[in-house]
């Protein structure tokens, strides 16, 4: 796929990548992302693991991509002494200290609570930081200004976003938050082939089968491998609990509609990490078993990242304005379901006769071609969904029960960053519901613009539905530009019912405050509670027929 040769000399591939980072303004270059990629490749064999390659992000040491800051440092420090076209290396100097000191942590901070789970092994994959420096060239270019340069290019870098449908209102002009848009994690680059990380081999397994399956699929999927520029990972937590997962085969994956090519297509197909790793975890259960051969159950697991894949890209289509508004999800469903069994039986008739007679046997037992892997992927699809529901409402329990720590711990069994935030909010409310009963008003206070801000914070990063959807799409999701491909939101809903509960602490405090006599203190909450009011009106939740909200003014 377009990848250097492993055995290139590791003094003659970190020239290059140096080469790029001293000379380039940030153009696209396939050979600048294989090459970065054996360099992390040459430091993942040369030095120890990770300690802790799993622990959260912001909180694991010595991770790869550290260790590959240190070699180039090391190296353009000799090429700056042995190699006259280095002499002058001021821009590489800069490129490298923006790149690893300034925008790496700062990208960290602005994902604070999307990306909590990931590890910056995960995060930072040789691809992903290619894009980074990208990107960071190119705005170093306009600027001279560290700060607006990382700014910029974390603002430039952040293109992804998935299906978010907008409220279109005749008031104002409704966009996504800032916040809500990340950058998802290259697997395979068109010219570069795949990256190093723990998907490799899966990956590179189905982009193979893709570019093999029969044409007359592929166009029935609208899925042109010839397309295909980048294949990435979305790297926020799968969130099974949103509208979203009610669009037929979404966790398979789908096109980003956001990025089209000049002749019309769409070409980066984003896939989640939650099949990902459903997969990898059947691999590593029949690892142990001599009935199965470690190359058949990589190669089942690919089948099936392949096949969900063409299922996904059925939904989203392959061009912006494939469906309109006359197509529906039901309409679409047995063509995707058509095209995927032939898939499937095409596929196993390609495969070595002992594995087929295998898979033969086994489909006779589950009734479905690559039965195994697909009824295990779809089991442990609804096993983490099951857990999700259930920790989310133990943690919602004990917080309102008044053990934060209980239900901390259940919130971050799940990586959910609205499971998150709802859940610390909660506590919140539960702490200063309890420090009014027990007189404590001024510790009661002091949660009142913890509480605003992180449900702020949570409705800017898109844990937390935006407000403005309540009035712009009645309290509904649509999931199709077909209009009977709605549903109702239930997070609209939650979000009212938590603003409510808000004001009704806000009430409970200003009450028990002008009843004691503690007139600094019922001025401060008066100031707070009116603040809330006024930034919470405007969305109008109190106007929508559907939603049963009280107007903020009638509270206060």
């Amino acid at each position: 796929m377009g990848q250097p040769q492993p055995e290139t000399p590791v003094e003659e591939i970190l020239e290059k990548v140096l080469g790029y980072l001293n000379f380039s303004s940030g153009q696209h270059d396939p050979k600048f992302f294989s090459n970065l990629d054996l360099i992390f490749r040459h430091c993942d064999a040369q030095t120890a693991p990770n300690d802790s390659p799993s622990a959260p992000v912001g909180r694991d040491k010595n991770a790869l991509v550290d260790r590959v800051a240190s070699l180039l440092r090391d190296q353009l420090n000799q090429l700056k002494e042995s190699n006259d076209t280095f002499r002058d290396s001021v821009q590489a100097e800069n490129i490298l200290n923006l790149v690893f000191e300034d925008f790496l942590p700062a990208w960290l901070l602005h994902h604070r609570d999307l990306f909590y789970h990931q590890s910056r092994d995960t995060l930072f994959s040789s691809f992903l930081t290619a894009r980074v420096i990208e990107t960071v060239a190119a705005q170093a270019t306009q600027s001279d200004s560290p700060h607006e340069i990382i700014s910029n290019s974390i603002a430039s870098l952040n293109d992804h976003i998935g299906h978010r449908p907008v409220a279109t209102l005749t008031s104002q002009k409704i966009e996504p938050y800032a916040n809500e848009w990340v950058r998802p994690i290259p697997i395979y680059i068109k010219g570069a082939g795949i990256c190093l990380g723990k998907y490799e081999t899966l990956a590179r397994i189905a982009v193979e089968v893709l570019y093999a399956a029969d044409p007359e699929i592929l166009r029935a999927a609208q899925f042109d491998p010839d397309h295909l520029e980048e294949l990435a990972i979305d790297p926020r937590s799968f969130d099974f609990d949103h509208p979203i997962n009610k669009r037929p085969n979404h966790h398979f994956g789908t096109w980003d509609e956001h990025i089209v090519d000049n002749r019309g297509y769409y070409t980066r197909f984003i896939i989640h990490q939650v099949t990902l790793d459903s997969l990898l975890q059947r691999i590593a259960e029949l690892e142990a078993n001599d009935d199965y051969a470690q190359d058949e159950i990589m190669f089942e697991a690919a089948a099936a990242l392949a096949g969900t894949m063409l299922m996904g890209s059925g939904i989203s289509g392959g061009a912006p304005g494939a469906y309109d508004s006359n197509t529906s999800l039901g309409s679409l469903l047995p063509t995707i379901a058509g095209y995927r069994d032939s898939f499937y039986s095409s596929l196993i008739g390609q495969i070595d006769p002992k594995h087929r007679q295998h898979l033969e046997k086994e489909s006779e037992v589950k009734k479905q071609i690559f039965g195994g892997v697909r009824q295990h992927l779809n089991a442990q699809l609804a096993t983490r969904r099951a857990y999700q529901l259930v920790n989310c409402r133990l943690a919602s329990i004990f917080a309102r029960m008044g053990f934060p720590s209980a239900a901390q711990e259940q919130s971050e069994l799940v990586p959910v960053a609205s499971a998150r935030i709802i859940c610390q909010i909660d506590c919140l409310l539960s702490e200063a519901n309890r420090a009014i009963k027990n007189g404590e008003l001024a510790e009661a206070l002091k949660r009142i613009p913890e509480v605003k801000q992180l449900l702020k914070r949570g409705i800017q990063c898109g844990a937390v539905v935006d407000p403005w959807n309540i009035i712009g799409f009645d309290g509904n999701y649509s999931l199709f530009p077909a209009i009977e491909n709605s549903v109702r939101d239930h997070r609209a809903y939650e979000l009212v019912d938590l603003v409510e509960c808000i004001m009704a602490i806000c009430s409970k405090l200003w009450s028990e405050a002008a009843a004691r006599d503690q007139e600094d203190i019922s001025k401060q909450i008066q100031e707070e509670f009116s603040s809330l009011v006024d930034w919470w009106r405007p969305f109008a939740a109190h106007e929508v027929m559907s939603m049963d909200a009280v107007d903020g003014n009638d509270i206060f």
